[in-house]
């Protein structure tokens, strides 16, 4: 009996020397305070925070005015196109947004007008085409709290306060001449620009490309108006284009192309008009419209500005942003076959597959073929 409790003693021993040799446990580190929240970005005054889609609507929380600048006069195609962009996001503002146009403006008012603009509250300020773009970039180093916007012009300057907008109208030019090719009885295509101009050939390199695509033995008629503001001569010079053998004449003519439309109505053919759907200028002889979404890239210029997102520099608006290429009227008017091709090769310019040429230059190395 001593043995066992000498042994059990012992064996006590051994343990608590065991213990008391064993490293002491680290205590668990105290935590850390964190950084405190990084303060948020203030946002523009006049705009509550939204991301910039189309289907966010703006809320302001203080009156904006926008102001549109353009040389055309009222009823200008174009212009009305641009305008009634502005007049979406009027809309969906409400009345703290106030829009005017000011229009048949004069060369050599164009600085007083921009001037005016911008001494009058407006933000953002637009103006359409080159001429007023170039007045833009003298004048806004002098208007740093001011925003201008270009629409539709390869006018920019690196400025804080300038963005310029670019609808791409390569992609659509692009599918109406493929439509042409696919409906042309006579394998002659004409088309009718207003001035043989860096944006007016973006319009045909697209255009001849998807004629190209279809059939390569095709012949296309190109021939130059002079001006984008008379449909007389819009009228003459398709009429000649019908006259030597086209059945199908586009037209990049702006209010010119008006008479490119009224010809094909007299020589009993077929228009391909541009920018907005034209198929009610002449029921029955516009084919197609290859559309140029200027609405829609005015609007989302003008309401990232109103937002306080504005962004400086060059923005192009086309297939990749979700630009709109075609009217859902004149694709409905297609044969189920015509369909299936616009639908598949709207497809290959959305996914990269085909990659559509903006001069003519480029056209000429354009090598893909319709499977």
């Amino acid at each position: 009996m001593l043995k066992k409790v000498a042994l059990l003693i012992l064996v006590a021993i051994f343990i608590f020397a065991l213990v008391g040799c064993a490293p002491a446990a680290t205590p668990a580190a105290a935590p850390q305070p964190t950084s405190p929240p990084a303060a948020s970005q203030p946002t523009a005054p006049s705009a509550t925070s939204q991301p910039m889609t189309a289907s966010a609507p703006l809320s302001l929380s203080s009156p904006a005015s926008i102001v549109l600048i353009m040389s055309q006069p009222k009823g200008d195609p174009f212009g009305e196109l641009v305008y009634s962009g502005i007049e979406r996001l009027q809309k969906e503002v409400g009345n703290n947004l106030s829009i005017n146009l000011v229009e048949s403006v004069d060369k050599a008012e164009y600085t007083d007008q921009v001037r005016s603009a911008a001494e009058g509250g407006a933000n953002p300020v637009l103006v359409l085409w080159d001429d007023l773009a170039n007045t833009v970039v003298q004048l806004a180093p002098s208007y740093p709290k001011t925003n201008f916007i270009i629409i539709d012009s390869l006018v920019t300057a690196n400025l804080p306060n300038v963005k310029t907008v670019v609808i791409q109208p390569t992609a659509a030019a692009f599918v109406a001449g493929v439509v042409a090719a696919e409906t042309t009885k006579t394998k002659k295509i004409g088309f009718v620009g207003g001035a043989d101009i860096p944006v007016i050939e973006n319009y045909y390199a697209g255009f001849a490309a998807g004629i190209k695509y279809v059939d390569p033995s095709i012949q296309i008629l190109e021939e130059y108006a002079g001006t984008f503001i008379d449909p007389n001569k819009g009228l003459e010079v398709a009429t000649n284009l019908f006259n030597q053998g086209a059945d199908i004449v586009m037209h990049a003519a702006n209010k010119t192309g008006l008479g490119v439309i009224q010809a094909a109505k007299q020589a009993g053919k077929k228009a391909i008009g541009v920018d907005m759907w034209q198929g009610d200028v002449a029921p029955g002889y516009v084919l197609w419209t290859a559309l140029k979404p200027a609405d829609e890239a005015t609007y989302l210029a003008a309401k990232e500005a109103l937002s306080g997102n504005f962004q400086k520099g060059m923005w192009t608006y086309g297939p990749a942003q979700g630009a709109t290429l075609y009217d859902k009227r004149d694709f409905d008017a297609l044969s189920p076959d015509l369909q299936a091709i616009v639908t598949k090769v709207v497809e290959q310019i959305r996914s990269g597959a085909i990659v559509v040429p903006s001069t003519k230059k480029e056209l000429a190395s354009f090598n893909a073929k319709m499977q």
